[in-house]
């Protein structure tokens, strides 16, 4: 509740400002996460030199690069995310007070979240708001959820100075270039309230000492976990920079660490020990002489790259994420996930592959001798809020095989299909919460959606078809259906 009325009150404040000269708004897409898919495009096909494997994207250099190129001899698929992207460069700079209201309703909940395939929930109503004021930039999202729950999630106020912006808030993150999933951040689960100091572009800089990492964006962040958890108010410490040195390679580091919550140290001095990864004798365990010790805090790391190749007229992109956690009392990370995939172009459809697998072999001795990603001996919900992992769709013991197509019509209509075989918590302990039935699953989905503006309205319909076969009961096939309509006043 504090955290809300400090919203209010800096949303308050942001509103006398209404009549300075604005700016344009701090992020890329938080209402349309489309948008991102066509800036990847645009990169992807050579029109445009940025860092954009993480989402939300800064705006202001994708608006500024926007301006520098045309869409004349574009194909179609560039040239349409070219369009949609100026457009809404259009509406920002007219400084609207855009307000939408959207409506979503599903026959029972998403189960496995992509980028931006589904609903969050089998009813809700939301209304938004954005508005602009001199540096300040926000947008208000209410949500009201079927059972009475409400919520924030999704709004936030940004103050921009120079190439850097200050926000609090909670919006959805994605970090790394894949379609499907992330091994460490992403909005598998509700969006984590933060303070965050973030680069308000993502271009290259003018400084002759930093120049030779090319386009490049940096955010780092503190944020507050949920109440309903064994480590109550439990404190988050996030952080991404990518860059692309050279024309069609950009690579990510990302770390994150969870420290402090009700039972933990909060002062300082922890958090000084978190940042600086000191080590130290976890109350689980009474005697550290013989190499007990951990570091603070509950850390994950991640690097990915992705290369973009131009080959029969069209971009091929190749990608590779790892993840791994700092389980010991050294500065290695000692248990690796890996993701990895391509996407190329065929006509007016995106097609992709991914494969991804968090089974691993732990090496600590605290939690065991498998079931350790995302897992924490102190912090026994792990690396998750709400049930669901801020990482992989899959959660930890899993392989999957995703293959996608996201195809784009005239008229602004989209499509979008996933197909996935998936093996789930294969050894049978310690479930995983993306299980519903058993204690393993091989898992067959197809998913997609169709969207199409009609008007003031974008109406997206979709669901999903599974085969779900157990060890222990009987298989059975799951049917999902929702509708999402979004209407912009």
């Amino acid at each position: 509740m504090v955290f809300i009325r400090v919203i209010a009150i800096l949303f308050s404040l942001s509103f006398l400002a209404i009549h300075q000269n604005a700016s344009a708004s701090a992020f890329l897409g938080t209402q349309d996460k489309q948008l991102h898919y066509d800036l990847q495009t645009l990169v992807e096909w050579g029109y445009l030199d940025l860092a954009v494997s993480s989402y939300p994207v800064a705006w202001k250099g994708v608006a500024i690069s926007l301006d520098d190129i045309s869409p004349d001899g574009m194909p179609f698929r560039p040239r349409q995310a070219y369009l949609r992207l100026k457009h809404y460069l259009s509406l920002n700079r007219q400084q609207l007070n855009r307000r939408f209201l959207t409506l979503q309703g599903a026959t029972d909940e998403v189960r496995l979240r992509s980028f931006d395939d589904g609903v969050e929930e089998t009813g809700k109503a939301s209304v938004s708001t954005e508005f602009y004021a001199g540096r300040w930039s926000g947008q208000v999202t209410a949500n009201y959820v079927k059972g009475g729950e409400s919520n924030f999630d999704n709004s936030f106020i940004a103050y921009q100075y120079g190439n850097w912006n200050l926000r609090a808030g909670s919006l959805d993150q994605w970090w790394g270039p894949a379609q499907s999933s992330s091994l460490i951040m992403s909005n598998n689960t509700r969006p984590i309230k933060a303070l965050a100091l973030s680069r308000s572009v993502n271009t290259a800089t003018q400084s002759s000492w930093l120049s030779w990492m090319g386009p490049w964006y940096f955010s780092t962040q503190m944020g507050q976990l949920e109440d309903s958890r064994a480590n109550p108010k439990t404190k988050i410490f996030m952080n991404r920079f990518n860059a692309r040195p050279f024309k069609g390679f950009e690579f990510g580091v990302s770390w994150t660490a969870m420290w402090g919550g009700e039972g933990q140290p909060q002062s300082v001095e922890s958090l000084i020990e978190v940042i600086t990864l000191q080590s130290i004798c976890p109350r689980s365990v009474g005697d550290c002489s013989n190499g007990g010790k951990s570091k603070r805090g509950s850390h994950i790391a991640a690097i990915d790259f992705s290369y973009t190749t131009q080959f029969l007229n069209r971009p091929w992109t190749f990608y590779l994420q790892r993840a791994g956690e700092n389980a010991n009392n050294t500065e290695q990370l000692t248990d690796n996930a890996k993701l990895m995939g391509f996407s190329t172009y065929v006509d007016n459809t995106k097609v992709f592959m991914e494969y991804s697998n968090t089974i691993l072999n732990c090496t600590d001795g605290v939690v065991g001798s498998s079931d350790c990603l995302y897992e924490d001996s102190e912090y026994t919900d792990g690396y998750r809020a709400y049930g669901r992992t801020f990482g992989s769709t899959f959660d930890s013991d899993a392989k999957q095989v995703t293959i996608g197509a996201n195809i784009r019509l005239r008229g602004g209509e989209m499509a979008e299909v996933y197909i996935r075989s998936a093996k789930l918590n294969e050894d049978g302990r310690r479930p995983s919460p993306v299980l519903t039935a058993d204690s393993a699953e091989d898992l067959i989905e197809v998913s997609g959606f169709y969207q199409k503006p009609m008007g003031a309205w974008l109406i997206k319909a979709g669901g999903s078809i599974a085969s779900r076969r157990y060890p222990t009961i009987d298989n059975e096939v799951d049917i999902v259906g929702y509708v999402k309509a979004q209407y912009a006043f």
